[in-house]
């Protein structure tokens, strides 16, 4: 009995803890960092309000795995119940959650109450596309949240002179930096993608151009710029850094002995498509910031990576170099990120040609049925870490990811008009999104493989997902077209 005690006392204890240093729970002791406010000549400033602390521990893995194992499983059963209303209206509860400036940082949503710095550069990458059709308050705090949370990916990044997968608050104002699994593959290309963006209205709409106009000025770019100065020398630092250790030297490519911890964190791979694209881009994203970095001349290196990786025979990129060539894992819904990050280009002919051909096979093996994405062709449980081959083996397999879905339909609409063939299906996937919206009260991370919101005993997939920027990026896509 007095054992039976003493475990419910440090359930509670622990649960109290999780909660008080989790951003957005109600018992939360964690307040922004940096602060930001619209002044008279329309800019936002940014204004660092308290301070904020990085602290390397001895026992970093072991904290982070007690806050996340509380929070998963709590979210598993006590999970965000479904939002009310129409689409627009679902969508419109899903901002004012998410994009709050008096949070310190913006997070996925649910249990992923840690700062990823990949969040902004992958998952949010739409955040500040000025052509989405919204209120100018949810506008003015989108570009105030995208601020304060890259301001602080930034000073963490240069207090612990590297980067993390996730930086976790440890204390209210302490955090500390860990790895999942391994290296970080992705945080540092999104700070330099989110400073792009913050600094240069052109950025996204570069990326997927449309016939959409901007509806509102960017009110970031003084800001960003100061940013981009401020932070310069630890960031060409710590960009030298990650080259030097990911790259290897005789190949030009990310190293086939390491594994990184990208977008799919859950699943070992060597030399991954998605690790060389990241790599690529962050170099030209960080040179467009004028940081200066020493890396091989882009088109060369580009190159090399399509060699390495481009299947002509099957119309895809391989998903790794670890020589697996059988059908069911050679694919990866992440190859999709070839657009957001600059490295094909739809208005290039051989290029769409590509993209075109990655579709046709998305297509033939049915990965956007009932919709779009499947992350893989099956659950590859032999190279899973242990964790997620124990609890959630569908997680980065054969399960449906809404944000490489969206990517992919994104896609489709770059590469034909409106009463295209391609665009026809773009918007009957769009629809189909639209209709999971309304069902399930929100915007779900991943689904299971028969279209139902994932669900296991020990995980559930996020409901509340900002992500949701990129499905309305999407839909005015769909609409400029």
């Amino acid at each position: 009995m007095f054992a039976a005690l003493i475990l419910v006392g440090l359930l509670i204890a622990g649960y109290l803890y999780t909660a008080m240093v989790s951003p957005y729970h109600p018992l939360s002791r964690v307040k922004p960092f940096f602060t930001t406010r619209r002044e008279k000549n329309g800019q936002i400033t940014l204004t660092y309000a308290r301070p904020i602390r990085f602290l390397s521990l001895p026992m970093t893995s072991l904290i982070h795995a007690l806050q996340a194992v509380m929070r998963i499983f709590t979210n598993a059963w006590v999970s965000e119940p479904p939002l009310k209303g129409s689409l627009k209206e679902i969508i419109e509860q899903i901002h004012i959650i998410r994009f709050d400036p008096d949070k310190p940082y913006v997070i996925s949503a649910g249990h992923f109450a840690e700062l990823y710095a990949r969040n902004f550069g992958i998952f949010y990458a739409a955040m500040m596309d000025s052509r989405i059709e919204t209120a100018p308050d949810d506008w003015e705090k989108r570009q105030r949240v995208t601020l304060q949370t890259v301001a602080v990916d930034l000073e963490l990044m240069k207090q612990a002179k590297k980067a993390f997968t996730t930086f976790f608050p440890v204390t209210p104002g302490i955090f500390s930096g860990v790895k999942i699994y391994t290296e970080q593959s992705d945080s540092i290309f999104a700070v330099v993608y989110t400073l792009n963006a913050l600094s240069d209205p052109a950025f996204i709409p570069s990326r997927f151009p449309s016939d959409a106009k901007p509806l509102y000025p960017h009110q970031t770019i003084k800001s960003a710029r100061s940013l981009i100065r401020q932070y310069r020398s630890s960031m060409e630092q710590i960009i030298h850094d990650y080259l030097a250790a990911v790259l290897d030297p005789k190949t030009g490519l990310i190293r086939t002995d390491i594994s990184l911890s990208s977008a799919r964190d859950g699943i070992r791979r060597k030399s991954s498509f998605y690790d060389n694209v990241i790599a690529w881009s962050t170099v030209q994203l960080a040179k467009r910031l004028g940081y200066r970095i020493q890396a091989e001349e882009y088109s060369a290196w580009k190159k090399r990576i399509i060699d390495a990786f481009w299947d002509e025979e099957r119309g895809i990129f391989i998903d790794d170099l670890s020589g697996e060539l059988t059908e069911d894992v050679l694919f990866s819904g992440d190859s999709f990120v070839v657009v957001s990050a600059g490295f094909l280009s739809p208005k290039i002919k051989s290029e769409k040609a590509m993209l075109a051909r990655m579709v046709a096979y998305v297509e033939k093996h049915k990965l956007d049925s009932p919709f779009p994405l499947f992350y893989a062709q099956r659950d590859q449980l032999d190279r899973l870490y242990l964790p997620v081959r124990l609890f959630t083996t569908s997680y980065m397999g054969r399960s449906i990811w809404s944000h490489w879905g969206i990517e992919y339909i994104k896609t489709l609409l770059l590469l034909g008009p409106k009463n295209s063939v391609c665009g026809r299906k773009a918007r009957q996937h769009l629809k189909r999104y639209a209709e999971n919206i309304v069902r399930y009260g929100g915007y779900p991370e991943l689904y299971a493989d028969n279209g139902d919101i994932f669900h296991t005993p020990f995980y559930k997939s996020l409901l509340y997902t900002g992500w949701v920027i990129n499905f309305e990026q999407a839909s005015m896509l769909a609409e400029a077209q």
